[in-house]
């Protein structure tokens, strides 16, 4: 499986000259056409920004080989992704290039006719998940073991590089649970139009293997206000969530389950941030585009929650309280099958459970600091987690709150 991502400036200041790449060249205002031309991917993705929507009030004369222009004031925020979309397009359609989707991300700066206010952290939160989505309903319904994502950062412009390399980086440590896959960087240097050069070289600037992470963080305020809650008993989905996550992090494969999201929960949540998001964009004097409020940090780390969550779910690993010896071992393999080291410690571990005469014995809930030590050093199979039948139960009502406070613990701080 191969997923070409690029990220876009200006594509309609692009000179027209010879790139060249493994061995061939084409003529083009783009790297992209010839790098699908050497590559073939399977699924080819462009990140732009929506500040693209200024070229619209630009006369072509003025563009070079775009065509985008449109004199009318912007109506709403989805006229300025259009805008911007289609400024991108009228680029692509001189080419023979095949993109399976554009993402429109927030930017901000001020232009010849129009600004953007915001944070530019948007544009991060709102390219991982345009790009998690594309993944799940177009990517992984295909069969594969391999990926290799290459990433062309030939036309990138300032912080929109750094945020799209964030995005696909985090989104290859997730998937390299489940796949072997690899990132390839590649560049070209600019096109100055004064040079005479007309030949660019396309390079490969990087090419590694990626080793598997869940890149999920948790601030202080935030873990603060959760553990008020557990406090308070006022259990909700955001505490579940870390937990979770935290579960993955630290190779807990009784709680993975105990704590894993109902999808149709988590994407409602999500969805519920967006449409806040976005009902809070305005358009002042018909060309000044002003983001109200930003997004969260903890909504990007619930897409990266889902994408884990949808393959797991995908693969049959559901949330389940009641639970067998057998599934802890096959949640284990299967997700760590990447990770030699964890796989061997928690299937020694499963192991050690099973006779309960190895059960390591639960230190009274006094002594947090050791009953911490223990959880984490066991996996979480202490015996508070006992074999009924054939069947493995959890004590949820002395321990729930302690164990969640332990896993919120352990999520790394942003």
């Amino acid at each position: 499986m191969k997923v070409l991502i690029a990220t876009w400036g200006n594509p309609c200041v692009w000179d027209i000259v010879d790139y060249e790449y493994e061995g061939q060249s084409t003529t083009a205002s783009t790297s992209l056409e010839l790098i699908q031309q050497v590559e073939n991917p399977n699924h080819t993705i462009v990140i732009i920004s929506d500040t693209l929507a200024d070229l619209s009030f630009l006369p072509k004369s003025n563009k070079n080989h775009c065509n985008c222009y449109n004199s009318q004031p912007f109506k709403d925020y989805n006229d300025v992704k259009d805008r911007a979309k289609n400024c991108a397009m009228s680029v692509i359609s001189q080419h023979r290039i095949k993109i399976n989707k554009i993402t429109v991300s927030p930017g901000v700066g001020y232009y010849s006719y129009s600004s953007f206010i915001g944070s530019s952290r948007d544009f991060y939160h709102i390219t991982l998940y345009e790009i998690v989505d594309y993944i799940v309903q177009s990517v992984l319904n295909s069969k594969f073991k391999e990926m290799e994502i290459i990433f062309d950062i030939t036309h990138g412009q300032n912080y929109q590089i750094i945020f799209s390399y964030e995005v696909v980086y985090e989104i290859a440590q997730i998937l390299s649970y489940f796949y072997k896959v690899n990132i390839k960087v590649l560049y070209s240097e600019p096109v100055i139009p004064t040079s005479n050069n007309k030949k660019y070289r396309i390079n490969q600037i990087a090419n590694f293997q990626v080793f598997p992470k869940l890149p999920v963080y948790i601030d202080h305020n935030l873990l603060n206000n959760l553990k008020q809650k557990i406090d308070q008993n006022q259990k909700d989905n955001l505490v579940n969530y870390y937990c979770f996550a935290s579960s993955i992090i630290h190779g807990l494969p009784y709680f993975i389950y105990y704590f894993m999201p109902d999808l149709n929960n988590l994407q409602t949540d999500l969805q519920n941030e967006l449409k806040s998001f976005y009902s809070n964009i305005f358009i002042n004097q018909n060309k000044s585009v002003e983001r109200k409020i930003s997004i969260s940090e903890n909504f990007s780390d619930l897409v990266k929650i889902y994408l884990i969550s949808y393959i797991l779910d995908k693969k049959e690993y559901k949330n389940q309280s009641n639970l067998s010896i057998d599934k802890l071992e096959n949640l284990s393999k299967f997700l760590y099958m990447r990770i030699s080291i964890l796989r061997d410690r928690i299937k020694l571990e499963i192991k050690r459970f099973s006779k309960p005469k190895q059960r390591k014995q639960t230190i009274l809930p006094s002594d947090d600091k050791r009953f911490q030590r223990n959880f984490f050093a066991h996996h979480g199979l202490l015996d508070f987690i006992f074999i009924r039948g054939s069947g493995i139960t959890f004590k949820s009502d002395v321990y729930q709150n302690k164990i969640q406070h332990f896993l919120l613990n352990e999520v790394p701080r942003r």
